[in-house]
């Protein structure tokens, strides 16, 4: 169902589509009294599944729940012959998205500015008992004033709410280039399923790409589960170590070998300076070459020895043969 300009739904104006996804329409529009505010729609082809109504509630309850500067207020959930919609409060700005692709590489101030507003925020979801579970800077705007705020909460996890799934598609759904392990695995996800996504969209940041790609969302997937990161340090030397380590600890495959919950992250981010490599994993292929030992590189010269000893074996022994058969 798709409205257009000037037209009167349930009293409210609207003024201009904002986007219209695979599960939902955006729309700006105005109340009654003529204040800017955001509709949502669900797609015309699930407005009959039953699980839709199931999530527009629940992010109508998030959003009457949370009462931060990041997270957008809900204000009504209007069902009428109109269709089923939210009324949301209306964010000026512009998409994290928009601000990546205009300006990333970040300076590393400028990043962890950034990212420090986002963790903070997601620290506040999940001590209220929501898990958004599709973080991308898509999901993101940035506001006049540099103020961040999270969006579209149709795919949160509520603490203590029932499992619900669209009939055309999985209860796990996210997107491909931020979607933690565990979530392509058709598993519900949890905080940390956030923090996967978070240390992605730090990555994004500070080397102005993902760390995974693939000519369609299936070979993306398919490397969130068997690939190795590249290291941000290898796309910029200029990364601090730490911030390395923080981000890789971050989207750890394993969501037991990641950081437990966001404070953990916020805290490290904000003391990065301070924090002991140590405590962090060994893993050589996930670290940069500059943070190899020495023991790294003295196996791999023996290693390469060994082979190149090989190569020369087979080499004379087929000299050999030739010349004797």
């Amino acid at each position: 169902m798709m409205f257009k300009e000037s037209e009167i739904v349930c009293g409210y104006k609207i003024l201009e589509c904002l986007g219209k996804g695979g599960f939902s329409q955006i729309y700006k529009a105005t109340d009654p009294d003529g204040e800017p505010v955001i509709l949502k729609f669900p797609d015309i082809s699930l407005i009959s599944d039953p699980a839709t109504y199931e999530r527009f509630r629940r992010e109508f309850v998030i959003g009457q729940k949370l009462n931060h500067p990041a997270i957008p207020r809900a204000i009504n959930l209007v069902e009428s012959s109109d269709g089923l919609f939210l009324v949301l409060n209306y964010i000026e700005g512009k998409s994290l998205r928009s601000f990546i692709n205009d300006n990333a590489p970040l300076p590393l101030n400028e990043a962890l500015l950034i990212a420090d507003q986002l963790v903070e925020a997601v620290d506040y979801l999940h001590a209220h008992g929501v898990c958004h579970r599709d973080l991308k800077p898509e999901n993101i705007i940035i506001g006049p004033n540099g103020r961040l705020h999270i969006i579209d909460f149709g795919s949160s996890l509520l603490e203590g709410s029932r499992r619900v799934t669209w009939r055309f598609g999985s209860d796990t759904f996210g997107t491909p280039d931020y979607m933690a392990p565990e979530q392509i695995q058709g598993k519900r996800g949890d905080v940390r399923t956030d923090v996967y996504a978070l240390g992605i969209i730090l990555y994004e940041l500070l080397t102005g790409t993902v760390p995974f790609h693939g000519d369609n969302a299936l070979s993306v997937m398919n490397q969130h589960l068997t690939a190795i990161p590249n290291p941000p340090r290898k796309l910029q030397p200029s990364i601090p170590l730490e911030i390395e380590a923080i981000i890789l600890k971050s989207i750890r495959r394993n969501p037991d070998e990641r950081y437990q919950f966001a404070s953990e992250l916020l805290n490290d981010l904000k003391h990065f300076s301070d924090i002991d490599l140590s405590q962090f994993p060994k893993d050589p292929e996930l670290l940069s070459t500059s943070v190899l030992t020495d023991s790294h590189i003295w196996v791999g010269t023996i290693l390469l020895s060994i082979a190149f000893l090989v190569l020369i074996s087979l080499i004379l022994l087929l000299a050999y043969i030739m010349q004797h058969y």
